[in-house]
């Protein structure tokens, strides 16, 4: 488990929460007093609706050795986690940065999403890693 922290100084900040919400299947579905469904849809006979994120999120998986995103890298964040954080903290071509680069998950994502991203990275090998996950992903869609 990790934690991960929104924090702004001002009130001027982006947060995109219907980027980022989940779709959840409704197990007793409200209706109001017409009979019309209160908050939710029905597409092919499955109710579900759209909610907030919560504050665990266990729909995520590190990257493992099958995986195309797999590195080396040993702590290496999923891209769909790092995809989660980008759409609800950024919009089209904002600047993303991440000051500890590593194996270049949050480029790779920013680059997919149509962002700008600027970072970092100390190790020459998790440098080397990053810039050939870029050029691969050049044309890849999030």
């Amino acid at each position: 488990m990790e934690d991960i922290w929104f924090a702004t100084k001002s009130d001027e900040y982006t947060f995109n929460l219907d980027q980022v919400k989940i779709k959840k299947f409704v197990i007793a579905p409200y209706v109001d007093q017409s009979g019309k469904p209160k908050d939710w849809q029905e597409v092919d006979g499955k109710k579900f609706r759209f909610t907030h994120p919560s504050n665990i999120w266990t729909d995520l998986v590190i990257p493992f050795w099958s995986m195309p995103e797999n590195t080396e890298h040993p702590t290496q964040k999923p891209e769909k986690l790092i995809g989660r954080i980008i759409l609800a903290s950024s919009n089209e071509n904002d600047l993303v940065f991440d000051p500890f680069m590593g194996s270049g998950t949050t480029a790779v994502v920013a680059k997919k999403l149509g962002r700008k991203y600027l970072g970092f990275e100390i190790e020459k090998k998790y440098y080397l890693l990053a810039k050939k996950r870029l050029l691969i992903n050049q044309k890849a869609e999030f």
